[in-house]
Order: structure tokens, then sequence, then C-alpha cells
């Protein structure tokens, strides 16, 4: 008797263990499936200016797995973006991860996300979670640029002439930083005003037969500064759109290097010096120096081009920025 009761214990045991594992939480089992997260448009932009607020938005696809899908989560850098930063089909986010509202088998999201980010290449990441807690997730990234520098100044002005260099004394070379004439040597004088020279005309050919067109109308550095050709405003030159420090310095680092006086300039062997200089300045014309010495980049335009007859009082009238 003692035995079948044994028996019969033992039979209960079994039969109570069987049936706790049976009915356990089964709320996520190894055969549940995780949603399926895409992107399918965006950034939009791709790339923004540090500090000014600007919304990023990209577009994601979600499809659920076996559970419904119920959470998205927004991040920065690998931490939870605020709240206050980023909203989900245009509306503000309450929680982050943000309950999704109007939930279908497959639904897309348009996000958008403040950039508060620091200049940069920023990643984000949006996460997409089921009712199960099964997850998937899509990953981009930004390219957060340093904002604009605001010039220093812009000259313009009849008063601000760049003369032959074989023409006045002190008036052969210019002084981009204000504008002023300055030579483009020392003078029997002691004139020394040409070490604040970053421009200079390159004077006049002595070989030419005429005076009245021997005048070269080419410009060159001065003091070790480097001049490039960018171009002319009546092409895709856009002078007046010119605003920021770093506008400069892509023009001066997109330009055209001048070439050797000792080489062959529109046609013609010129074998003057072995400096770089100028192709022939027409109006328009727009240049752009770096001075190294104190890393600045200048944006000179060409306004107006004056030609005497034989006084050497040729001169340019011109514009700077900086």
């Amino acid at each position: 008797m003692k035995k079948i009761l044994w028996i019969f214990s033992s039979s209960l045991l079994l039969s109570a263990a069987i049936f706790t594992t049976g009915c356990g939480d089964d709320s996520t089992t190894v055969n549940d499936l995780a949603p399926v997260v895409s992107l399918t448009d965006g950034p939009n932009p791709a790339s923004v200016t540090e500090g000014t607020d600007t919304y990023v938005t990209v577009t994601v696809n979600a499809i659920k797995g076996t559970k419904a899908l119920k959470y998205v989560y927004v991040y920065e850098s690998g931490v939870k973006v605020s709240i206050d930063d980023f909203n989900v089909n245009g509306k503000l986010a309450d929680a982050n991860p943000n309950q999704l509202a109007n939930v279908t088998d497959a639904m897309d999201l348009d996000i958008d996300i403040k950039v508060t980010a620091t200049e940069g290449v920023v990643d984000y990441t949006v996460k997409v979670e089921d009712e199960g807690g099964l997850s998937d997730e899509v990953s981009f990234t930004v390219n957060v640029t340093a904002p604009a520098t605001p010039l220093d100044a812009t000259i313009t002005g009849a008063t601000i002439q760049l003369w032959n260099a074989g023409g006045p004394a002190g008036k052969g070379g210019i002084d981009l930083d204000n504008g002023a004439s300055t030579g483009t040597k020392l003078s029997s004088g002691g004139d020394d005003s040409y070490l604040m020279a970053e421009l200079r005309d390159m004077g006049i050919d002595s070989q030419a037969v005429s005076t009245a067109t021997n005048w070269r109308r080419r410009l060159g550095g001065i003091n070790g500064t480097q001049v490039r050709f960018v171009g002319n405003t009546s092409g895709s030159t856009d002078f007046g759109a010119v605003a920021s420090k770093e506008a400069i310095e892509a023009m001066f680092d997109g330009g055209t290097d001048f070439v050797p006086a000792n080489s062959t300039i529109d046609g013609h062997l010129v074998v003057w010096g072995t400096f770089l200089v100028s192709d022939i300045v027409q109006e328009g014309d727009v240049f752009a120096v770096y001075k190294s010495s104190t890393n600045t980049y200048y944006l000179v335009k060409i306004d107006t081009i004056t030609q005497t007859d034989n006084d050497n009082n040729d001169n340019y009238k011109v514009t700077i920025k900086y």
C-alpha cells in the first residue's frame, strides 16, 4: 500500500511541475519575431551649422514582428534625446521612449530631431520596440559644421586704388587691411610702406613699342602673400554674396594659381622675372589673397581700370573683403 501511495505522490508532483512550466509568463518566447525597422528618407538636411537649432527629418518604416509596435526611442551619440528636441509624426514627444499612437502592423514614422551637437560628424539612432520588448533600430549621421565667421571689413570707394608700379612713388602696392596705397620697394627717401602691402601691380614693360600700351596690367603678391584668380563677376563668381571668412578661404582653395613671369602668358612669352603674376587683369576679375603671417584671407574685386597714355597713372579701383 505504501508503494502505491509513493507512486501516486510522485505522479502528482510531476504533474504539478509540468503544469507550472506550461503556464508561466509567455509574453516573449524564443520564437517571437522582432520588428523590422528601415530608414526610407533622410536625414534632411544632412549637414547643418552648429548653434542654429536646426531640425533634421528622417522617415523610418517599422513593420511589426510577432507583437504590436509600442515605443520609439531617439538617441544622439548614444544618449537619449530630450523630449523637447524631437517629435514623431508632427507631435512633440512626451517621453523617450515615446509611445506610438495609431499603431498599425506597418507604419512610417516622420521624426524631427533638433541638432544640439557641436561641430563634427554626429551619430543618431532611432529604435522601435514592440510590446514584448523586442526591437530593431537604424542609425544615420549628420555633419555639424562650425558657424560662419563674419567678415572683419568690406572696403570700397573711389579712394581705394592700386597704382601702376612704374608710376608715382609709394603707389605700386596696396594694403588690403585698409585700402591704402603703398610702395613696392624701399625708395631712396626711406619709404617703407611696401612692408604693409599684400598685393601689387607689376608695372610697365620697358621694351614695349608704345608708352601708351606699356602697362603690363598684371598683379602679383608681395611680402610673401599668395594670390589666386577666382573668376569674373560676369560669370558665376558672386562677389556680393560673400559674407564670411570661410567663404573667402574656400574661394582661395578653389582658385587658379598665378604663373611664373618667365612663362608664356596669353600666348606671349614673358621673361621679366621668375615671380608669379596674373593674366592681364579685366574689370570684374576677383582675386583671393592669403597672408600666412597673420593667417588672413582677402578677396579683391577689380571695379574699374583706368589706363592713361604716358604718365604712368594707370590704376585699378577695387573692393576688398576680409
